[in-house]
């Protein structure tokens, strides 16, 4: 068995704090890793720190630009146990569409709250990607259409695990592997 990390933030951006005002979620912003270092992080994200556009889907480094500016946003860090075939489908499936650097999906992103099933092809915000992934592995349920996902619904997938809660600052460059159950340490 492996494992498929989310990882779910909320920081002090304009955006995040008008996503969670109008939401009440604890979280706003999701990515996905596939390592218990979580990096690489994956997802749909602003190409500058104080810029929300350009965004695009893309690699997301805890140490530069914008998690590098906003340590100190909250953090959860949540995994799922899948089949060998399942991580590397999904494994494969994210690395593919990052390099492909699709737009982020603005006009999705404002839909997603009123519940408008409006997928755009080629185009992706923040949960949406990592819904979209987590699909392709053929093993996770997805509670509804990865365009209506937001970042709190990755906490109620059957067998989500909570790894870490904290803020960013303190998962730098740390191995959450000491964090797993001793029976499921096999990566």
């Amino acid at each position: 068995m492996k494992k498929i990390y989310r990882i779910l933030t909320k920081s002090p951006t304009l955006l995040s704090r008008s996503i969670g005002w109008v939401t009440k979620d604890e979280y706003t912003h999701s990515s996905i890793s596939f390592n218990s270092t979580i990096q690489p992080m994956y997802s749909a994200g602003r190409k500058y720190a104080f810029s929300l556009f350009p965004a695009s889907l893309k690699v997301e480094p805890l140490t530069v630009s914008f998690y590098k500016y906003f340590n100190k946003s909250k953090m959860g860090i949540f995994y799922l146990e899948v089949s060998d075939e399942a991580y590397y489908k999904t494994k494969e499936y994210v690395e593919t569409m990052v390099a492909k650097r699709l737009p982020f999906n603005a006009i999705g992103l404002l839909l997603c709250k009123t519940k408008i099933d409006y997928p755009r092809e080629g185009r992706f915000f923040c949960s949406e990607f990592v819904s979209t992934a987590l699909q392709v592995s053929g093993e996770i349920d997805i509670l509804k259409k990865p365009n209506l996902y937001r970042p709190e619904d990755f906490t109620r997938i059957k067998g989500i695990r909570l790894l870490y809660k904290g803020i960013i600052k303190d998962a730098v460059g740390r191995d959450f592997k000491d964090l797993l159950p001793k029976e499921t340490d096999k990566q």
